[in-house]
């Protein structure tokens, strides 16, 4: 150890405070540091380093043809396992595993440039083993006393968690828009008080005829469906808040162009949707085409009376068997 990495810190006054990171730059051995003992720093690192210990926010420099790397309290969640041995050494030993991702923005800080990137994806090893982040951070130029660069500033924030808390949401949404599109009832979301179409299902559009619907109120995309009662029903379910349910409800409908009306038989529920004061802000239509099972319960039923009637016969002749 040289006589001037020996020297005490702890009376350099930009050195002061810094929480855990402070303290250790006043404790430790500069000797294998290209930046040499805090004494010898010049008054640019000096400042630059006296602002970044005592910010909350995520910080570091890298300073002199090495580029020493010095950071503060809020970047060692950052390093993981490489804090506390990244403190003084080399910045392209620090972050080798993502030089040739940073080293361009690096050469532009160093020739005066700044650079911003947001949500930048770099693979890093800081915890054993490799994984995906992304951040957000700006390079700076960091000039000394005759205004020739020096050194770089880097002020970041991980956006890690962000990414993926997003890409599961629309991981989730994708598969939820998957189950909604495959589900065999049909499915549709209306919203305001014109019930304007906002989401319908493949099942939805096989009852109604393919036809465009999304964006169009419920009485000029279903012109034929009026006086069936089916948009007073909608009106009324938005006006009170109280869902309606049908069983086997006729429904005649056009399902091909310049064809004629079609009766179809559905069962369904209009629910009302509330927003986040319970105001009501659309209606959420569930239901199923019921016409198959309608057409064999009348047939049924038919099947039914005609027996009935021929029993009654039936027995009114073996009460009557002389009756003409």
């Amino acid at each position: 150890m040289n006589q001037e990495s020996a020297l005490p810190t702890e009376w350099l006054p930009f050195l002061s405070g810094g929480g855990v990171m402070g303290a250790m730059m006043r404790a430790h051995d500069w000797s294998a540091s290209p930046l040499g003992h805090p004494r010898t720093w010049p008054q640019a690192l000096r400042t630059t380093v006296g602002l970044m210990l005592n910010s909350k926010f995520p910080m570091f420099v890298a300073w002199g043809g090495e580029l020493g790397f010095l950071y503060n309290d809020s970047y060692i969640a950052i390093l993981g396992d490489k804090h506390p041995a990244a403190l003084g050494r080399r910045f392209h030993d620090v972050w080798a595993e993502i030089w040739l991702d940073i080293h361009p923005l690096v050469v532009r800080a160093l020739k005066g440039e700044a650079s911003y990137m947001d949500r930048l994806p770099l693979r890093m090893r800081r915890h054993g083993y490799d994984e995906d982040t992304w951040f957000r951070f700006s390079y700076s130029p960091v000039r000394d006393e005759d205004g020739t660069v020096a050194g770089m500033f880097c002020a970041c924030v991980e956006m890690t968690g962000e990414v993926l808390a997003q890409r599961y949401r629309e991981e989730e949404n994708e598969r939820l828009v998957t189950l909604f599109e495959q589900a065999p009832g049909i499915i549709a979301v209306l919203r305001g008080p014109d019930h304007v179409f906002e989401l319908t299902n493949r099942s939805y559009l096989q009852l109604v005829g393919h036809r465009a619907l999304v964006g169009k109120a419920v009485r000029d995309a279903l012109p034929e469906v009026k006086g069936q009662g089916f948009f007073e029903l909608l009106d009324h379910v938005y006006q009170t808040g109280q869902p309606f349910v049908g069983h086997a409800v006729p429904l005649r409908v056009q399902r091909d162009r310049d064809a004629p009306l079609e009766e179809r038989f559905i069962d369904f529920v209009y629910q009302p949707i509330h927003d986040q004061h319970g105001k009501v802000s659309g209606i959420f239509v569930e239901g199923s085409d019921v016409t198959a099972r309608k057409h064999i319960e009348d047939e049924l039923r038919a099947a039914n009376r005609q027996k009935d009637q021929f029993l009654a016969m039936l027995a009114h002749e073996l009460r009557n068997p002389l009756a003409p």
